[in-house]
């Protein structure tokens, strides 16, 4: 069986019910594939002090998440110059040149415009969708007969504009979402939970391309909208059916994804 290290895994200082989905999707699918967890690091860690952990792997995968834009921790990338590397569930967002995403043994972004990034600077990137989509507790949850119509969520921005995904238990912030008819976010994650579980939906910009990025991706740039406000204005009342179709053929790319990871 092969061993692999998980970097940046966000579920491990942060309770964002989004990291923490994340994090477990992570282990499920590296059990699903049979390739052994031995370890998992946080987006800031001492690579010399953790040095005998890294040569134990035989690929270190690096959960990208929303943490490589605009030149911030591209320490992440530095490792590819010494240890086999996969980037993947990653962002990349007007980042300076880096050599080192050559080395990666294997690349995929989490919507077309971060992989055209990647394309950009010279590497190969697939498009796999962000692996919260394979989350088996997110799709296991049970919606419930919503109490009321509107639900507004914070966003990176503006953590005053709503409720914030913040939660000792991710089931909390799930049935948060799901007492609404309707939700209008500035979280990428809580977009996605409402993709999943079928709740109509609307979303503003994120401190980077990651929403627009993923609606586009499902034909569903409509439900951008410019500021929370306009989205307020702009919620459907109606889950459309391309948003299930787009998080059925997700979970098929993600295990897909995964099964390419042991192969390396």
């Amino acid at each position: 069986m092969k061993k692999v290290v998980l970097i940046n895994d966000t579920s491990l200082f942060n309770a964002h019910f989004g990291c923490q989905l994340v994090g477990q999707s992570f282990r499920e699918n590296f059990a699903r594939s049979h390739l052994e967890l031995i370890g998992a690091l946080p987006l800031k860690f001492d690579a010399g002090a953790c040095r005998a952990l890294l040569k134990k792997a035989d690929l270190l995968v690096i959960n990208g998440e929303g943490s490589i834009h605009h030149g911030k921790n591209l320490h992440l990338l530095d490792l590819a110059a010494h240890y086999p590397v996969a980037l993947v569930n990653c962002v990349y967002q007007e980042n300076p040149p880096s050599e080192l995403l050559s080395r990666c043994r294997f690349i995929a972004a989490r919507e077309s415009k971060s992989a055209a990034e990647l394309r950009r600077q010279g590497a190969e990137a697939r498009v796999v969708p962000d692996v919260i989509f394979d989350s088996l507790l997110l799709n296991a949850f049970q919606r419930g007969a919503p109490s009321e119509d509107i639900g507004i969520t914070d966003g990176v921005t503006d953590t005053t504009a709503g409720f914030g995904p913040k939660t000792p238990l991710v089931a909390d912030y799930l049935s948060q979402l799901c007492r609404h008819r309707r939700i209008v976010t500035g979280r990428y994650h809580a977009a996605v939970a409402c993709m999943v579980m079928g709740i109509p939906f609307c979303a503003w910009p994120s401190n980077t391309w990651k929403i627009e990025g993923m609606l586009a991706d499902a034909g569903a740039g409509e439900l951008l909208a410019a500021d929370q406000a306009s989205a307020i204005q702009c919620c459907p009342t109606d889950h459309a059916p391309k948003l299930t179709a787009y998080a059925g053929e997700a979970r098929r790319k993600i295990r897909a994804m995964f099964d390419v990871l042991a192969g390396i």
